[in-house]
């Protein structure tokens, strides 16, 4: 099987995270550091194309952002590319469950393995994600502000997030093998499925060591994990500035024109 890594940039890539000495841990805080999580494309009515490629062409050529499939096989191919065994797996999203039916296997993640010793490793969460790789192995870890858990739950792993006192549930996962048919397959569904939220409101997000600052349909939020938010009501006007200015994420005039007439 093949992920089309030999026709990733490898250097091109490494440049846009401002990484001169790739490790696993450098690349995964480089990417997260430096490429904003958006959903611009889905939100417009397109489906974001998978193949290597379109998503340099996309991330790194034009300094855009994405959502978890782009993030984590454009990654994931550079881990590849740097000798690191990556292995690509699905999870099943459960921070809106709260007992609710079981959601399907919609996002990217994968784990990777250094020196005999796995690591979870994610640059596609967004909002709250994880700053660099973690054990993949029960236990917590602290990265800058924000504190995780992996955990069993029944026979899936979960990943978890210390937010305002309590643990959050960000997903679910098993180690099933998984190919790039899977991800065209959650890759459609989610940018074009009713009701998904991907295509029901913009959404631009930052993660760094103390707060995250996310832009969801009109409202911009700076989170911490201690739970204290600051929340402001933007126009359109102050959307389209705030998109580069904060999110670092550049528009053509006809994307501008698009955004406003959706928004």
């Amino acid at each position: 099987m093949t992920w089309g890594t030999e026709e990733l940039d490898l250097d091109a890539y490494l440049s846009r995270i401002g990484v001169a000495e790739p490790t696993l841990k450098s690349v995964h805080a480089g990417h997260v550091a430096s490429i904003p999580f958006e959903n611009i494309e889905v939100f417009l009515g397109d489906v974001p194309k998978l193949d290597i490629p379109s998503l340099q062409a996309k991330l790194v050529g034009r300094e855009r952002g994405g959502y978890c499939f782009e993030h984590n096989l454009l990654y994931t191919a550079a881990l590849d590319r740097l000798g690191i065994p990556v292995q690509r797996l699905l999870a099943r999203p459960r921070l809106s469950q709260r007992g609710g039916p079981m959601r399907g296997r919609t996002h990217m993640m994968a784990v990777a393995e250094v020196d005999g010793r796995q690591w979870l490793t994610d640059v596609g969460w967004g909002g709250g994600g994880l700053l660099e790789p973690m054990p993949f192995e029960e236990g917590t870890m602290r990265q800058g502000a924000w504190t995780f858990r992996l955990t069993r739950i029944e026979e899936q792993w979960v990943l978890q997030s210390l937010t305002a006192g309590e643990w959050v549930s960000y997903y679910g996962f098993t180690t099933e093998r998984q190919y790039l048919a899977d991800y065209e397959m959650s890759n459609f569904y989610s940018a074009r499925a009713p009701g998904s939220h991907w295509t029901a409101r913009l959404i631009a997000q930052r993660t760094g060591p103390e707060f995250r600052t996310a832009l969801v349909g009109n409202e911009l939020v700076k989170a911490r994990p201690s739970g204290e938010t600051e929340k402001r009501t933007l126009t359109a006007a102050e959307i389209l500035g705030e998109l580069p200015a904060t999110f670092g994420i550049e528009l053509t005039d006809a994307e501008r024109d698009q955004v406003i007439k959706k928004i």
